[in-house]
């Protein structure tokens, strides 16, 4: 059986290829927005064995094994490491045609050196292989985002949250840089000089970036805190359109990210024109982020882009990466078209993993092939001019100098009052 990940993977023609291999392949990661576990890489963390690394904290996994009618048991149940791996070495076979089948592949190729499919024939070998290289330092939790060449990545944390991990990473001085990044998925209640106090203590720690899972945007407190990452200079971003609320059961059983979310109602576009419309009125209108996950808004949140810019700033408002059941080849070319149509793809900060799983570093490959993919098909239709210089200084925009200029950014500029 031919290898899932080739030199050509993804790469159709010669143009695309030449474009990945010269400007994009080798590329440092701008991960700003990833569930990632601090406190992995604080302590530094040895996996005790693949199970504990790959499968254990990964929704997308869990969710496709459910859909090919795996028991729970053998997913996040009593099972031993061994069973729930041998349950998904089961299933992949049955991903075909799903992003999980090259994420997989990725994965294993790009961190284990095994080329081949996963499979039942191949579990036991493969568990062993794995399990062995995972008994070297090499394998470490640090060791293995540095292989990825990470240059920053962000976090996601609660606002109640001690940010210890955080402190001891700072103290350590060793790369890569692992900023906290504040998650809100309920806005907070109470004492507002008490949330105050909490954002300068996010600040003091790193923190330039907050995260909301929304789908309405009228709030008091909401506009509060708008205005306080306005202010001092955070970015805000918004992912809308997740509807979280399906199964009891399995939120009974896998707890509240546990993979059987699906995608929602269309964003409430003037519900959030008005949001924005009244920060930007108070001179605290933060640079956002917009994700949305329902499809049919890729249109109108591409249009926002240009609805609210500011003098000086490129892309104050970024139409996001395609996300979470849109990251696929066919969502990421959506994305780029609706980018490149309505607003301006040159001031775009490129892909994030979202993701609980360090070896999903490799989804930036993934992205970055689709990308000089869909450039290619222009260039060789004659959309785009056959300037391979040109359109390579796009490819390393989008894959890392926007992230990285918005990161940076974001860290030198302080609260106004």
């Amino acid at each position: 059986m031919t290898e899932p990940i080739h030199d050509e993977f993804l790469l159709k023609t010669k143009t695309a290829r030449r474009l990945y291999h010269e400007f994009a392949e080798g590329l440092p990661i701008i991960d700003y927005h990833s569930h990632l576990d601090a406190r992995d890489l604080a302590d530094d963390r040895r996996f005790e064995n693949l199970t504990q690394l790959w499968l254990a904290s990964d929704p997308y996994k869990h969710r496709a094994m459910r859909i090919a009618g795996v028991p729970e048991r053998l997913i996040t149940g009593d099972a031993s490491d061994r069973e729930k791996f041998d349950a998904w070495a089961a299933a992949v076979p049955h991903t075909l045609g799903n992003p999980l089948f090259h994420w997989t592949a990725l994965e294993l190729k790009r961190y284990f050196g095994i080329g081949e499919m996963l499979s039942p024939e191949n579990a036991g070998r493969t568990w062993e292989q794995c399990n062995e290289k995972l008994r070297s330092p090499e394998f470490s939790a640090r060791q293995l985002v540095a292989r990825a060449k990470v240059e920053c990545l962000c976090t996601s944390d609660r606002l109640n949250d001690d940010l210890l991990a955080h402190a001891c990473l700072a103290k350590s001085g060793l790369a890569p840089h692992v900023l906290p990044s504040l998650r809100v998925d309920e806005l907070p209640a109470g004492d507002r000089a008490s949330i105050v106090e909490r954002l300068n203590f996010f600040q003091r720690m790193g923190c330039r970036i907050a995260d909301h899972a929304l789908a309405e945007f009228g709030s008091g407190m909401l506009h509060f805190l708008g205005c306080e990452y306005g202010r001092r200079g955070w970015i805000m971003q918004l992912h809308i359109g997740a509807q979280r609320q399906t199964s009891t059961r399995l939120r009974n059983l896998a707890g509240p990210t546990g993979g059987y979310a699906t995608i929602g109602n269309t964003c409430d576009i003037p519900s959030l024109c008005r949001f924005f419309d009244d920060l930007e009125k108070e001179g605290c209108l933060p640079r956002t982020i917009l994700f949305p996950l329902n499809p049919a808004d890729n249109a109108a949140l591409a249009t926002l882009t240009g609805s609210f810019a500011e003098d000086g700033v490129r892309g104050k408002i970024q139409f996001g990466p395609a996300w979470w059941y849109n990251d696929h080849a066919l969502g990421i070319r959506a994305q780029l078209d609706a980018l490149a149509s309505y607003g301006l793809l040159s001031t775009f900060i490129g892909m994030t993993t979202d993701s609980r799983s360090l070896l999903s570093l490799t989804r930036h490959e993934y992205f970055r092939r689709v990308l000089c993919d869909w450039l290619g098909d222009q260039m060789e239709a004659g959309a785009l001019p056959a300037d391979e210089k040109l359109i390579g200084q796009l490819v390393r925009a989008i894959a890392y100098e926007n992230a990285r200029s918005w990161i940076s950014t974001s860290q030198t500029e302080t609260p106004q009052r």
